[in-house]
């Protein structure tokens, strides 16, 4: 799996992560994002299909895999392509909005420590 990592914004411990990731070659990333026990999610969303304000009760990783979302929290906002990796701890208030294309993305309801930022 190829990383190339830009920080691109942080509030506290969230953090959103411009990387050059292998989607060709899922297996990796999908190992990485698993618990030590349970599961993660592909989510596909629609054009224009929006995840309002809200809060998890768990920390929550997501690896954008295609298309593009306008993620946004208390801080601001970033569009959010292939590659880009969301690390969002529990309680963190935000949304999403998938643009014209669509997306779709995996995501693991767990902190996940890729080695680029601990």
């Amino acid at each position: 799996m190829n990383h190339h990592a830009s920080f691109d914004s942080t509030d506290g411990d969230f953090r959103i992560f411009s990387m050059e990731i292998d989607t060709g070659d899922l297996r990796p990333l999908i190992e990485q994002l698993l618990p030590d026990q349970g599961a993660i999610e592909v989510q596909r969303d629609v054009p224009g299909k929006e995840h309002a304000w809200h809060t998890h009760d768990t920390d929550e990783t997501l690896v954008i895999l295609d298309g593009r979302v306008r993620f946004y929290w208390d801080q601001g906002e970033k569009i959010c392509g292939p590659g880009t990796v969301i690390s969002l701890p529990a309680g963190t208030l935000h949304g999403s909005v998938a643009l014209e294309e669509g997306a779709t993305y995996l995501i693991a309801f767990n902190a996940v420590k890729f080695t680029h930022h601990g």
